[in-house]
């Protein structure tokens, strides 16, 4: 038997909300790139594929809702959004774009942080602080997943990290 009183959530709306670290983290980042972001906006569309996407959904999700008369009632909906099948499709079809543009900054990023630094001449990141901001649970872990991304750079030839 089920509760009528209550409307029935129809979709499990995605969070949009980053923890209190990410967003100090971002904030940093956007506070020390600042004079950077119109030029890198220019030249890479992943920003604004992924707002565009977080807009069409953010789109649905209000129709769905507006379509349950339980939910339009409840959270004062007055009219239904328009149907845009078009733009889901095509969101459907940017996420691989999104994804693999990430990919390939996930290890370019990796390259970056195992490279030598120019003051030190050690890598500019451990391991140890690599997993910990992948949010992985070992050493080991960004180990394999530096393999994954960027391969095993000969110290030798290239100049470049020459962990094993």
């Amino acid at each position: 038997m089920t509760n009528t009183d209550k409307p029935l959530c129809p979709v499990r709306p995605v969070p949009y909300v980053m923890d209190e670290d990410q967003a100090r983290l971002l904030a940093l980042l956007i506070e020390g790139y600042a004079d950077d972001l119109p030029q890198i906006r220019g030249r890479t569309p992943l920003a604004s594929i992924t707002a565009l996407l977080y807009a069409v959904h953010a789109h649905q999700t209000q129709r769905v809702f507006a379509c349950d008369p339980r939910w339009r009632e409840t959270l004062g909906i007055t009219e239904v959004p328009e149907d845009r099948a078009d733009d889901v499709a095509t969101a459907l079809a940017l996420l691989q774009v999104a994804r693999d543009d990430l990919e390939g900054l996930e290890g370019a990023l990796l390259l970056a942080a195992r490279t030598a630094s120019t003051r030190t001449g050690k890598a500019l990141l451990t391991f140890r602080q690599i997993a910990a901001a992948l949010g992985v649970e070992s050493e080991q872990a960004a180990q394999g997943r530096y393999r994954r991304k960027v391969g095993t750079p000969n110290a030798a030839s290239s100049g470049v990290d020459g962990t094993p």
